[in-house]
């Protein structure tokens, strides 16, 4: 059987990249000219994944015969650099005003940067960088952990680290019931808390010692065997 996809940031690390590879096919995402640079490589604002298909912004740089194509490309400045940023836990799918219509959102927040900020951690839990977000979803009955955190990092075009910070769910990848954390877990602030909400849902925590924790945008995984 072939191993999935993986769409991610050209900018991950070589530690990063050999630990992924192992189960995926590893796609990395060339930085785009269309949203200011440290988002420009970065999936979840040019893809989202609603129930194993993924939909994607006109302009995205990778594209499969798979993808449901959205109506609008995605552009530099806020709001329109995040319509394809929406995320789905259980059968809510979380997104804000600025969604684009072909992301069936039934759960709208006020942030703009939904994915960004959120990392589903099972079908009813979540981490979150953004209190609203917490409050809101906490409503729907869904576990969200809001955790204040100022040491996610995110990368200038060179790879050099932005004076602008970065958020959980783009610093994360969960699969496989793994919570792989790009960086080393230590250099987070509210790390007891994460890690005992990660226990709490049976995940494994995969991180990388020494290394900065990077916001990537997340990735995204796909594979026509789905």
């Amino acid at each position: 059987m072939m191993k999935p996809t993986l769409i991610i940031d050209e900018r991950i690390r070589n530690e990063e990249y050999e630990y992924l590879k192992q189960f995926f096919e590893v796609q990395k995402l060339p930085l785009s000219e269309d949203v200011y640079q440290e988002i420009s490589g970065h999936s979840d604002i040019f893809y989202c994944k609603i129930n194993d298909e993924v939909i994607c912004a006109p302009n995205a740089k990778i594209k499969d015969k798979s993808f449901i194509i959205g109506n609008t490309e995605v552009k530099r400045f806020y709001p329109q650099d995040v319509l394809y940023n929406a995320c789905q836990i259980g059968e809510h799918i979380i997104g804000s005003k600025y969604t684009d219509y072909s992301i069936p959102v039934d759960i709208t927040v006020r942030q703009g940067y939904v994915k960004c900020s959120i990392a589903v951690t099972s079908k009813n839990s979540c981490i979150t960088t953004d209190e609203w977000i917490a409050k809101k979803l906490q409503m729907y009955g869904i576990d969200a952990l809001f955790i204040r955190e100022n040491n996610i990092k995110l990368l200038d075009k060179e790879g050099n680290i932005s004076n602008i910070k970065g958020f959980i769910g783009g610093a994360t990848l969960i699969f496989c019931s793994k919570f792989i954390l790009f960086g080393d877990i230590d250099y987070l602030s509210d790390k007891e808390k994460v890690i005992d909400h990660i226990n709490k849902y049976g995940l494994e925590l995969i991180d990388f010692k020494g290394l900065d924790v990077f916001d990537y945008g997340g990735g995204i995984i796909y594979s026509t065997d789905i």
